[in-house]
């Protein structure tokens, strides 16, 4: 079974065992309850989120005290089973279901294939294995990027002169 990453504890939060939690989700529910702290083991940590900061939450950890307690979670990451996702609604898609898609230009020439979707903070963007080899390259995940998008292929409007050979 694949297990999703939808959280990471930062650092400890005050003196009472609350830690600071960012998250990768766009479901708060699923960071609430048992999640395993990694990709295979069976370890969970059962969490309660409290209130939002400025770029995280705060939250308890089930049996979490003191300071000293919650510091040794530090860089915890926090998973959930793939299968405990509830179904996307219409017209919606997870960005795990991107990866793998092959991508075309919307002149139906391929280009490549997703190999990832990644946000550095200006908003989401398509990593794109060129088909030739090469480095891969990042397309903004927008409505003007995206033409049509089906199980197996995503089409793409690119910017212009993007894939010019210098």
């Amino acid at each position: 079974m694949k297990r999703l990453l939808i959280g990471k504890i930062k650092t400890a939060h005050g003196v009472k065992g609350l830690v600071k939690v960012q998250v990768l989700c766009e479901d708060l529910n699923l960071l609430s309850g048992d999640l395993f702290t990694s990709e295979n083991d069976e370890e969970t940590l059962h969490l309660t989120l409290k209130n939002a900061m400025k770029d995280h939450w705060v939250a308890e950890v089930k049996n979490i005290k003191d300071r000293t307690e919650a510091e040794k979670l530090r860089s915890t990451k926090l998973y959930i089973d793939e299968t405990t996702l509830p179904a996307p609604e219409e017209g919606e898609i997870y960005y795990k279901d991107l990866i793998g898609l092959k991508a075309i230009d919307e002149n139906g020439t391929k280009i490549g294939e997703v190999i990832n979707v990644a946000n550095f903070g200006a908003g989401d963007l398509l990593d794109i294995r060129p088909l030739g080899g090469g480095e891969s390259f990042y397309v903004p995940y927008t409505t003007d990027t995206v033409c049509t998008l089906s199980a197996t292929e995503i089409v793409l409007k690119l910017p212009e002169n993007l894939l010019d050979a210098d």
